[in-house]
């Protein structure tokens, strides 16, 4: 298997307070766990940094710049969209074997898997909204 290198970038106004909703774990560079926080407002995933805002790099050949992007709520709902990429965004809902390729923005849900690209996978952990403020 390929190493490939994952950060999480936040580049926006850290002024301004962004709820945390949850976050994405891959378990393929580390069995223990790797994980990326989400927070209300637009996460891109990408393989490449220097893009403005909250970034999840990704150092895979199959990963665009951008590659998909995630628009949390401060009601800790979660759209998933592809952007063009050319080897796609996919889902599977945890109630499901099959995977379903990203056309358009969709909704995630906690112990939903992501799949960018080839390789690259992220089981989704959502925290319930207190009160779903």
């Amino acid at each position: 298997m390929t190493q490939r290198r994952r950060r999480s970038r936040n580049r926006g106004n850290k002024a301004k307070a962004q709820r945390l909703i949850g976050w994405l774990v891959s378990y393929q560079n580390d069995e223990m766990g790797e994980s990326h926080e989400i927070r209300s407002g637009r996460t891109l995933i990408s393989s490449k940094n220097g893009l403005d805002g909250k970034v999840i790099e990704i150092n895979e050949q199959s990963i665009a710049a951008p590659h998909s992007a995630m628009s949390a709520s401060q009601q800790h709902q979660l759209v998933l969209q592809d952007i063009f990429s050319p080897s796609g965004t996919f889902l599977q809902r945890s109630s499901d074997k099959e995977e379903q390729k990203v056309d358009g923005p969709i909704e995630v849900h906690h112990g939903d898997w992501i799949r960018v690209g080839e390789e690259t996978k992220f089981q989704v952990c959502l925290i319930d909204a207190p009160h779903r403020v």
